[in-house]
C-alpha cells in the first residue's frame, strides 16, 4: 500500500504550468481544437486529446506557446516550434510532430501517436487519350480475317462476272462495294443479274453487320473504360495528366529533399513550374482531380474526407493511389534531456496499452471509402449511340 501511495505522489506534478508548445499552421481555418469538420492541423488537433488526459492523470496544467509551424533547420537554428525547444521556451509538445533526424538534436520523442499516409490521388486517363481507341476493339488477327474476308469475296465477285457474261460491274467497283458494305456505306452498283451474284452479295452484308455490331459494342464499353498506363509515379511523370500538392507546411520540404528520380521528375516537370499555385487546399486539388485530368498528392485523412462528401459511389471506384514521399510517424515531443521525459513517456505508453491512442486515432483519422459498385457507371449501349456515331464519323467510318 505504501509502495502504491509513493507511486501516485511522484505521478503528482501539484498542479506545475508545464510550458507547452503547439502549432497551428492554418489559423484560417482553425475553428478550435475540438473541431472534426475541417482537415486542417489535424497532427495538432487529434494528439491533444492525449496531452489533456496526461495532463490529469500527472495534475499539471499547460501554459501553452502557440508557433505558425513544427519547425526546420536551417544554418544550424531551428525555426517555428523546435526553435522553442532550443532556447528552452516550452518543455513539452501538446501536438504530434514528424520524427526528423535533425529534430533529435533538440527533442526526444517518446512514442508513436499518429501514422499519417500522402498519396497521389488520381484518376487513370481514359483509353482514348492513351491508345488509337478505334484499333483496339479486334485483335491484329483478327483485323487479318477481316481483310483476307474482304479479299475473297473480290475474288469470289471476279469469278462471278468472267463465269456469268451478263454481270456488268468492273473489278474496281466491286472492290469498291466491299468496301462501302463492310463500312455501311451505300453503293450505286448495277443489280446483279444472277442469284449466285445476288446471295454472294447478301452474304457479305449479312457478314459485315455482325462484324459492325461487334465492334460498336466493344467501342461503346472502351469508350467508357479507363486506361491502365499509370502504375509508378514515372509513369504519372510522363503522362498527359497535371499534378498539384496539398498545401502543408512539410509538402514543400520533402519534395525538395527526395532522391528518387521519379519523385524529382514529378516535382520538376509538373509542380516547380507552377510555383505557389502548384500548392492548393484539399478541397481545390480533390475537386480537380473529380473534374480534370489531375493528379493530387494530399494527406489521405484530408482526401477521404472530401472524396465522401462529393463524390458519387461510382466515382469512388474510379480512383487510384501512388505513394511519393513517405512521411514519418508523428510523435509527441519533449525537450531533450527534460527531468520529465521518463514519466510522461510511461503515462503515454499506458494510453496505448488502454486504448486511449486508438480511440482518439479512429474519431480524427477518416477511412478509405469502399468502392460499393464498380459497374455502376456504366452506360447502356444504347445510351451512347449518339456519341458513338459522332466519334465514327470523326475517324471517317461512317
Amino acid at each position: 500500500m505504501l509502495e502504491g501511495n509513493n507511486a501516485r505522489r511522484r505521478r503528482n506534478l501539484q498542479g506545475y504550468a508545464m510550458p507547452c508548445g503547439l502549432a497551428i499552421t492554418s489559423p484560417e481555418y482553425f475553428k478550435g481544437m475540438d473541431d472534426r469538420s475541417d482537415v486542417h492541423d489535424v497532427f495538432t488537433k487529434a494528439n491533444f486529446p492525449l496531452i489533456k488526459e496526461l495532463m490529469f492523470d500527472l495534475n499539471f496544467t499547460l501554459n501553452i506557446v502557440q508557433v505558425d509551424k513544427g519547425g526546420y533547420k536551417h544554418n544550424g537554428t531551428f525555426s517555428g516550434l523546435m526553435g522553442k525547444f532550443q532556447n528552452h521556451s516550452v518543455e513539452l509538445g501538446c501536438m504530434g510532430i514528424l520524427m526528423r533526424t535533425e529534430r533529435l538534436e533538440v527533442v526526444d520523442f517518446m512514442i508513436v501517436t499518429l501514422i499519417v499516409k500522402s498519396s497521389i490521388i488520381f484518376r487513370q486517363p481514359p483509353l482514348s487519350i492513351v491508345a488509337n481507341i478505334f484499333e483496339l476493339p479486334f485483335s491484329v488477327g483478327v483485323w487479318a480475317c477481316c481483310f483476307g474476308l474482304m479479299a475473297i469475296y473480290w475474288i469470289c465477285m471476279l469469278a462471278m462476272r468472267y463465269l456469268a457474261t451478263g454481270e456488268r460491274f468492273t473489278p474496281i467497283e466491286s472492290l469498291v462495294f466491299i468496301f462501302g458494305t463492310m463500312c455501311q456505306r451505300g453503293n450505286d452498283l448495277a443489280p446483279p443479274h444472277f442469284n449466285g451474284t445476288r446471295l454472294l452479295m447478301f452474304s457479305l452484308q449479312l457478314t459485315s453487320f455482325f462484324i459492325l455490331t461487334s465492334y460498336s459494342a466493344s467501342i461503346v464499353a472502351l469508350l467508357q473504360s479507363p486506361s491502365r498506363a499509370i502504375l509508378t509515379v514515372g509513369d504519372l511523370a510522363r503522362s498527359p495528366l497535371k499534378a498539384g500538392v496539398m498545401e502543408s507546411s512539410y509538402g514543400r520540404v520533402y519534395y525538395q529533399e527526395t532522391q528518387d528520380p521519379d519523385v524529382q521528375e514529378l516535382y520538376r516537370k509538373k509542380i516547380k513550374p507552377y510555383g505557389d499555385k502548384g500548392f492548393m487546399e484539399p478541397n481545390e486539388g480533390i475537386a480537380r482531380v473529380k473534374q480534370e485530368m489531375f493528379a493530387f498528392e494530399t494527406e489521405v485523412n484530408a482526401a477521404y474526407k472530401v472524396i465522401k462528401d462529393t463524390f458519387a459511389p461510382e466515382e469512388v471506384c474510379k480512383l487510384q493511389e501512388l505513394e511519393a514521399i513517405k512521411l514519418p510517424p508523428f510523435g509527441v515531443p519533449i525537450r531533450r534531456g527534460s527531468k520529465y521525459r521518463e514519466m510522461i513517456r510511461q503515462r503515454l505508453m499506458w494510453q496505448r496499452e488502454v486504448g486511449i491512442i486508438k480511440r482518439f486515432t479512429i474519431l480524427w483519422i477518416h477511412q478509405k471509402p469502399l468502392c460499393e459498385n464498380q459497374n455502376a457507371g456504366y452506360s447502356s449501349c444504347s445510351s451512347q449511340i449518339d456519341f458513338l456515331e459522332l466519334k465514327l464519323v470523326k475517324a471517317h467510318l461512317l
